[in-house]
């Protein structure tokens, strides 16, 4: 077995990984001093982060989110201040639908697209008009052209 990547052994420190493949990685760190080292780093490091301090906040800020969030605003009515706030986007939606609808009409509105005419197109031709050719295999790539 290669050794582990470094994902695999934190499942296997926080004992997440399946009973056959943790057999399989036992067997796996009895014979490697470096997966074994990366463990114990692992270990430190889960070690340290929990001797940290858990910082109190002094109030309950869940309480107070949950407060604020089914608080409702004064002077509306409990009926009215529901679909009240529906009412900008409602218009704003009404509003973007419409003016596509208009645009759209306008596009089509203007006609088929044509093709641009042989002349245009001409431009792009390697030996621009009135242009002498530079070698003849140049200007036979342009001789079907109008």
């Amino acid at each position: 077995m290669t050794c582990p990547q470094h994902h695999k052994l934190s499942v296997y420190a926080d004992h997440q990984m399946p009973p056959a493949e943790r057999a399989r990685f036992d067997r796996h760190l009895q014979g490697c001093p470096l997966c074994q080292q990366r463990l114990n780093d692992i270990a430190a490091l889960r070690n340290g982060l929990r001797k940290l301090p858990s910082p109190r906040l002094g109030f309950d800020l869940a309480a107070q989110l949950n407060d604020r969030l089914c608080a409702q605003p004064p002077g509306m009515r409990p009926a009215a201040g529901r679909w009240l706030g529906w009412v900008p986007a409602g218009l704003a939606t009404g509003l973007a639908l419409a003016s596509g609808v208009w645009m759209g009409g306008v596009l089509l509105g203007a006609g088929a697209a044509r093709a641009p005419s042989a002349s245009l197109v001409r431009v792009f031709d390697p030996v621009p008009p009135g242009g002498l050719c530079a070698a003849a295999e140049i200007c036979r790539l342009s001789k079907g052209m109008p």
